[in-house]
């Protein structure tokens, strides 16, 4: 049976002898059931093994900036699995990693219900801890934990303050939801004419494959896109929660 241990663990690295294998640079280990994608500067097959059996079938590590982190949560590994997608170049995969682990460290997450329906939150923060802060406040609200503290703001001013910081990113939804469907629709019918051998099903499956790595490249584009929207809403996201807690606007959640 799979046990959450919590959002994450950070620990010095100084403290942890296996972390110091390798030398300087930045190092992820992530492990999904029977398959371990190594990034970074990487590690020697002893420390990896290490690592493996110490932390169990599911886990990303990393050495990043002097700290280590280690997480058995839900969200943080399907970020995880979003950030190794094979069509991504390695360091693209490396950047990804980068920013979950960042995450983790700097110990700030948020939850923003725009609505009843409606929620966007960031890496570190459980599927489990959603539901329990969504059944204890209803509605529109922001909820943050800075430091260890948790913090709610309902003010419906500051909400719709914080709420359009990410209106250009939802704003690609429909093209990136166009995209899938149009890469769907291009596997399916590639998969129909890979064990055709007349020569209109040849010529239409080299027109498809260049059509899929056109799709492809726009995906691509728009992932980007989104998370460079998402980065630039997140950090004025931070400033209002600063203000919000300086100002008395954010009260100590329960």
């Amino acid at each position: 049976m799979r046990i959450t241990i919590g959002v994450l663990i950070t620990i010095l690295i100084a403290g942890v002898a296996l972390a110091s294998d390798t030398g300087r640079r930045d190092s992820y280990v992530f492990r999904d059931g029977d398959v371990t994608w190594m990034l970074g500067e990487g590690m020697s097959a002893s420390a990896l093994k290490e690592i493996q059996a110490r932390f169990g079938r599911e886990f990303l590590w990393a050495r990043r900036s002097g700290q280590v982190f280690v997480s058995h949560d839900d969200h943080v590994l399907d970020q995880a699995r979003l950030a190794v997608q094979r069509n991504l170049p390695r360091a693209e995969q490396e950047r990804r990693l980068a920013t979950i682990a960042d995450a983790g460290v700097n110990r700030r997450s948020y939850v923003l219900a725009f609505d009843d329906t409606r929620t966007t939150i960031s890496a570190g923060t459980t599927i489990e801890s959603i539901k329990g802060i969504r059944r204890r406040y209803p509605g529109r609200f922001l909820w943050v934990r800075v430091d260890g503290k948790s913090w709610l703001i309902q003010d419906p001013d500051w909400i719709d303050r914080a709420s359009a910081f990410f209106a250009e990113q939802f704003s690609l939804a429909p093209q990136q939801t166009a995209v899938s469907r149009e890469e769907e629709e291009l596997d399916k019918e590639e998969d129909r004419l890979e064990d055709r051998r007349d020569d209109a099903s040849r010529t239409r499956l080299e027109e498809v494959r260049r059509r899929q790595a056109e799709v492809s490249r726009r995906e691509a584009e728009l992932d980007e896109r989104e998370e460079e929207l998402e980065r630039e809403a997140e950090s004025k996201l931070w400033v209002l929660v600063d203000n919000a807690i300086r100002q008395g606007v954010a009260r100590p959640a329960r």
